[in-house]
């Protein structure tokens, strides 16, 4: 019998410290305590400095010797120069998702913003950002570029970071499903310019609403 590939207790605790960071239980800056962590997940201290220092080395966390681990506290340049990357890496995925998709991931994507568009009634947060990654998921499947994919999973991890520590998701949600729709559109056309506008637009739009948060916490 084919042995089932389970996922290691570090990166179960990864995936557990990570959704505590997106969530904003830690805030920007805030020292994480492994002793509390221990006691909340019931997890020994290697795994999770182990997981700490994973997260530490995809940017999330910051391990500072002799003193412990902090979530990192970016300056509002180190953001808006994130932001710059992820919109132009986005723009890449667009341009070959133009090319490459097939009718049924545009299908699908398309089915995926009309369930978004329902989760706008509802003002639900939590479940719009859940759809919000799975429209991401297909369309950077489109592309059909295993490294850019897993790339872009990452920093879509540290965007929604971002916006939980400032604005919060349901700041954008109105204009998202609108602006999903452009990527949508010229997808279909399969027009690689108007995928590749769009589709920084709508990160260039995400940065925005990032920053003036920023601007308004800093107030």
């Amino acid at each position: 019998m084919r042995e089932i590939n389970r996922p290691s207790k570090r990166d179960f605790l990864y995936a557990d410290i990570l959704d505590r960071l997106i969530s904003a239980k830690y805030r920007f800056g805030e020292r994480i305590n492994v002793k509390e962590l221990g006691a909340e997940t019931g997890a020994s201290q290697q795994p999770i400095l182990s997981a700490l220092n994973a997260l530490s080395m995809d940017g999330f966390v910051r391990i500072i010797p002799q003193v412990g681990c902090e979530v990192i506290n970016p300056t509002v340049r180190e953001i808006s120069d994130f932001y710059k990357m992820f919109a132009r890496l986005e723009g890449l995925i667009a341009e070959l998702a133009a090319e490459r998709r097939t009718s049924s991931q545009l299908r699908t994507l398309k089915d995926t913003n009309r369930l978004i568009r329902a989760e706008l009634l509802e003002n639900s947060g939590e479940d719009y950002r859940e759809l919000n990654h799975t429209f991401h998921k297909i369309f950077h499947r489109m592309a059909d570029s295993n490294l850019l994919d897993s790339r872009q999973s990452s920093i879509f991890a540290m965007s929604d970071l971002f916006i939980m520590q400032t604005i919060g998701f349901t700041a954008h949600m109105t204009d998202a499903a609108d602006e999903h729709d452009q990527i949508i559109a010229a997808l279909e056309a399969q027009d690689v310019d108007a995928a590749r506008f769009a589709a920084e637009a709508h990160i260039n739009a995400v940065a925005s609403s990032v920053m003036a948060g920023l601007a308004v916490a800093s107030s």
